[in-house]
């Protein structure tokens, strides 16, 4: 005597059902990338070995140039190189 037993999700008597597979989606270019803006990289550096800390070095690199950076910019362009 054979005992039957529990089927699975998906599975019909005798075969395995496929998922159906996902129609392709158009794939769109994005938003595009700003240039990156030139920096006086040399006066960052001078003003980290300062001891500042990049919010202290953008303030202090807008009163240099005039010229607005963030913070963040200021720290991408350090540990970049």
């Amino acid at each position: 005597m054979a005992i039957p037993r529990q089927l699975t999700l998906g599975e019909v008597i005798g075969q395995i059902k496929g998922k159906a597979q996902p129609k392709p989606r158009p794939v769109s270019q994005g938003r595009p990338r700003r240039p990156r803006r030139e920096l006086d990289v040399e006066l960052l550096r001078m003003l980290r070995a300062k001891g500042y800390g990049y919010k202290r070095i953008a303030g202090e690199y807008i009163k240099a140039t005039g010229e607005y950076i963030s913070h963040t910019t200021a720290r991408a362009r350090l540990v970049d190189g």
